[in-house]
C-alpha cells in the first residue's frame, strides 16, 4: 500500500506543479482562460467521484444510533503503566507528529487545513478516540479507537509513536479499550483494517483474538486501477504474501490492491 500511495501523492503533486506552472507568468506564453479551467474541473471530478464512493459505503454500513453520554468520564481504562483517557489540548502536537510519523502522504502535512481536520475528527463525537498515555507523567504516547460509531460493526484503529513500540503498550491499551468498550456499549464485534506489509499490526491483531475475515478497498476503488496495481507489484508475491493469502483465503494478487481486514467477537 505504501507504494501506491505514495505514487497517487506523486500524481497529485505533479497535477498541482502543472496547473501552478500554467498559471505563473515568466515572460512565457501564459495558459489560456480554458486550460486552467479544464484543469481544476478534472481535480474537482476526481474528489467529487472520492467523497460519492465513501459516502456510498457509509449509507451501506449505517449501524443505528448510539449513546455517547455512556463514555463521559475522561478515563475510560488503565492498568500501572498506563491510561485510556479522552484527549485534551496538551496532546495536540504530539498527535500531529504520530500522524506523520505513519502517514502515506506526509505532504499533506505542510497544509494547515489538513491538520485542522486531522484534529477535529480526533476529538469529533463521531468517533470514539482516546489517548493513550503513560500513567507517570500523562504524556500522550499514542492513541487507539473506533473510527466511525454509525457503522454496523465498529472499526477499531491504533497507533503507537515508534519510540514506544515493542513494549506491550499497544497490546494492554487495545485489550483494555475493546473489554471496556464491549462491557459499556453491548456491542461485542469489531473490525479492524491492516496493511498487508505491516507485519507488526497483523501479529498484534492475532495476539489479541482477531480473526482473519477478508479483504477490503483501501486507496483503489476502479477495476482498472485495482488490476493494474496488481499487476505494477506482482513481483511481491513471496512466499509471506501466498501464506498470507491461504490465511485469508484469497487470491495472491488481491493483496496487492487491497488490505487486510480482521473481526473479533470480545
Amino acid at each position: 500500500m505504501r507504494e501506491i500511495a505514495t505514487k497517487i501523492e506523486r500524481k497529485q503533486l505533479l497535477d498541482e506543479l502543472e496547473l501552478l506552472n500554467k498559471l505563473k507568468n515568466d515572460g512565457q506564453e501564459t495558459a489560456t482562460r480554458e486550460e486552467v479551467l479544464r484543469l481544476v474541473k478534472v481535480k474537482e471530478k476526481e474528489l467529487l467521484e472520492e467523497i460519492s464512493y465513501w459516502e456510498k459505503q457509509e449509507k451501506a454500513l449505517i449501524g443505528g444510533d448510539y449513546d455517547l453520554s455512556l463514555f463521559s468520564k475522561n478515563i475510560l481504562c488503565g492498568d500501572a503503566e498506563i491510561i485510556l483517557r479522552k484527549p485534551s489540548d496538551n496532546d495536540l502536537e504530539h498527535y500531529y507528529f504520530l500522524k506523520k510519523e505513519y502517514a502515506y502522504m506526509k505532504s499533506a502535512f505542510a497544509k494547515p487545513e489538513f491538520k485542522d481536520k486531522l484534529w477535529q475528527e480526533y476529538i469529533s463525537d463521531e468517533n470514539l478516540y482516546y489517548t493513550i498515555a503513560k500513567n507517570a507523567d500523562d504524556v500522550f504516547i499514542g492513541y487507539c479507537g473506533v473510527k466511525n460509531l454509525d457503522r454496523k460493526i465498529w472499526e477499531i484503529a491504533i497507533e503507537i509513536k515508534s519510540d514506544c513500540c515493542h513494549q506491550g503498550y499497544g497490546f494492554r491499551a487495545l485489550k483494555m479499550y475493546l473489554d471496556t468498550v464491549a462491557s459499556i456499549s453491548n456491542r461485542h464485534e469489531f473490525a479492524s483494517r491492516v496493511d498487508t506489509d505491516n507485519i507488526a499490526s497483523q501479529n498484534l491483531m492475532e495476539k489479541l483474538g482477531f480473526k482473519p475475515y477478508g479483504l477490503s478497498e483501501f486507496f483503489l476503488h476502479k477495476e482498472e486501477d485495482k488490476l493494474a496495481a496488481e499487476e505494477e507489484y506482482k513481483d511481491k508475491l513471496d512466499e509471506r504474501y501466498m501464506a498470507l493469502a491461504r490465511k485469508f483465503n484469497v487470491e495472491p494478487r488481491k493483496l496487492l490492491s487491497h488490505v487486510l481486514e480482521y473481526r473479533i467477537v470480545v
